[in-house]
Formats: structure tokens, sequence, C-alpha cells
């Protein structure tokens, strides 16, 4: 088309019609013009069309990794729960200062001296998140449930950091000066240890304010922990709904 068009103004310059000429060489530049607009349109459709079907791809993926850890979350909330049942019973048992309860109290002490951390596993969704797909997204509520399912996530790291810190500051000291963690180590842990050791005296325990105060802050972490969870739990069944709908409404 173009050699066309270059063969037309030559023989309109030979002919000395440089009216014509001039406005066969503008249609050449329109044509041209024309040519690479449509090109690249052509490409931001293609290139549309190949992240969309990413998202969409990254999207089932999620719902899949989202279903998990909602299992995931809702276990870990009834772990936490037995914790707090624990911490409840021995502060009772302090509290009414009745050494007939003593073998009991053992036995929920363990659960003071353990700190289990909240776990989960994102690595499909953070790499959503890390590739800005975020900022790819039209619909305003989706992109509010994945910015609160990263606050979540920042939350249940500053628990589990003042968990870390609680442990190793207070409790672990502290059973370590008055409490044989051998006579009190939950079940599952006490095959991994040496029963033995010099006995502990439990007695004045009954009477020790630091052993209260350990216990009513684990009580207290152990709650707030289980709100939270109870929470991120919330936000990552509307984050998956809201992307179920997104996919079939497209």
């Amino acid at each position: 088309m173009i050699k066309f068009f270059r063969k037309i103004r030559q023989n309109l310059l030979s002919e000395g019609k440089i009216g014509k000429y001039f406005k066969y060489a503008i249609g050449e530049i329109v044509l041209v013009v024309i040519g690479i607009l449509l090109a690249l349109s052509i490409n931001d459709w293609y290139a549309a069309r190949i992240q969309k079907a990413n998202i969409n791809d990254y999207y089932e993926r999620i719902i899949i990794e989202l279903n998990q850890e909602i299992i995931s979350a809702e276990m870990q909330k009834k772990q936490n729960a037995i914790l707090i049942g624990y911490n409840k019973r021995a502060l009772k048992i302090l509290d009414s200062k009745n050494l007939d309860s003593l073998s009991v109290l053992k036995d929920l002490l363990g659960a003071t001296s353990t700190n289990w951390p909240i776990t989960y596993s994102f690595p499909v969704t953070n790499e959503f998140l890390k590739q800005n797909y975020l900022s790819k997204i039209n619909n305003d509520s989706l992109k509010s449930y994945f910015k609160y399912f990263t606050l979540e996530l920042d939350i249940t790291e500053g628990f589990n950091n003042y968990n870390n810190l609680q442990y190793h500051n207070m409790i672990e000291p502290f059973f370590t000066k008055n409490i044989n963690y051998a006579e009190v180590a939950l079940k599952q842990y006490k095959k991994n240890i040496i029963i033995g050791g010099p006995k502990t005296n439990f007695e004045p325990l009954f009477e020790s304010l630091e052993l209260w105060n350990i216990l009513t802050f684990k009580l207290e972490s152990l709650q707030l922990e289980y709100q939270h969870m109870e929470g991120t739990k919330k936000v990552l069944k509307l984050l998956k709904s809201t992307i179920e709908k997104e996919l079939k409404e497209k």
C-alpha cells in the first residue's frame, strides 16, 4: 500500500502536480499513524487479556489456599481455647489454695510453659500482592479485603513477637528457678525429655505473686489471640467469597 502511494507521489511530482503530491504524502503519513495506533491497540488488548487470565489463575489458586488456611485458623483457635481453659483452671486452683488439687495443677502448668505461635501459609496470595496485581483490581471491596488480609497478618506477627518476649523474659526464667519442667510438661512433650531431677516444692507457689501474674498475663494474651484469630478467620472467609463472586461475574 505504501509503495502504491509512493509511486503515485512520484508520478505527481514528475507531472508538476505539487498540491496533489502533498495530499498523497499526508495521506501516506495518516495511514502509517493509523497502522501504528491499530497495532498498539491490538497489543494493549492482547496484554490486557493475558493479565486478566493471570489474575484469574491467581484467584483460583488463592481460593484453594484460603480454604486450607481457614481450616488451619479454626484448628489453632481450638488449641488456643484449650490453653485458655488450662490457665483459667490453674488460676482458680491457686486462688482456692487447695493443696488437694496439686496433681491437677501440675498438669495445667504445662500449658503456661508452652509458646505456640499463630502460623499461616500464604505463598500464592503474597506472590499475587508482590506482583502489584492489587493496583489492577477495579473491585473496591476486593481491594479492601486484600488490605485487611495484610493487616491481619501484620497483627498476627505482632502477637507472635509479644508472646516470644513474654515467654523468654517472664515464663521461662520463672520455671527455671522455681519449677522442674519435667514434672509439668504437657504429655506430648514428656516423651522428648528425661523425667527426674530435683522435686518441685509446689506449696510456696500457692502464695507466689509472680506465678499468679504470669498466669494472668498469659491468660490475657491468649484471650486477645483468640479474638484476633476469630477476626482473621472472618477476613479470610470474606476475601474468599468476594474472589469467588468476582470470578463468577467474569
